[in-house]
């Protein structure tokens, strides 16, 4: 009888746990209420948080700089280049000025900061989402051969002047 008695409670709690189990899980087929927009919404708070944050991390002189220095990379790499197409218009010259190059890199590193900048100051999440977008991928070999590989020199400088635009854009953005 003790056996029995025990095997019965055994299976009533099995059966109980996957009940309530059960009743915990929602169905797959109906989306959870409210669940879809506040992971996005979270995301977005915080996001907001971390860019307040940041706002007051930078100072009007550190602006000043990121903006100089994406200009001034933009304006040598767009005087590499006119020399390079006045000398022929050959890919392989944008591979070795800009992709393998330090300064490439540096080309890179400072339009990272500006875009950086514009993500933070931005003030619509579709701004922020298109500046953060430009950031990537991460890595500077990457990143450049992504805007620059097989191209021109004219092909490149009409992209560097994409880049010019949007240092123009942003920083008035960040002026407001």
């Amino acid at each position: 009888m003790k056996r029995t008695d025990f095997a019965i409670r055994t299976n009533l709690f099995i059966c109980l746990g996957a009940f309530i189990v059960l009743i915990g899980c929602k169905s797959q087929d109906a989306p959870a209420e409210g669940l879809s927009g506040n992971v996005g919404d979270s995301t977005r708070k915080a996001q907001d948080r971390l860019d307040s944050l940041r706002k007051t991390h930078y100072l009007n002189n550190d602006l000043s700089i990121i903006f100089l220095d994406a200009t001034s990379w933009i304006m040598k790499t767009q005087m590499d280049l006119t020399r390079a197409e006045m000398a022929g218009n050959k890919k392989e010259m944008v591979d070795s000025l800009v992709i393998n190059s330090t300064k490439g890199d540096t080309l890179y590193l400072v339009l990272r900061r500006m875009y950086e900048a514009g993500a933070v100051y931005a003030e619509s999440y579709t701004e922020k989402d298109q500046y953060r977008a430009m950031r990537e991928p991460d890595s500077s070999k990457l990143w450049l051969q992504k805007y620059f590989k097989e191209s021109t020199p004219k092909e490149a400088l009409k992209t560097l002047d994409k880049f010019q635009n949007d240092v123009t854009v942003i920083n008035k953005i960040v002026r407001k």
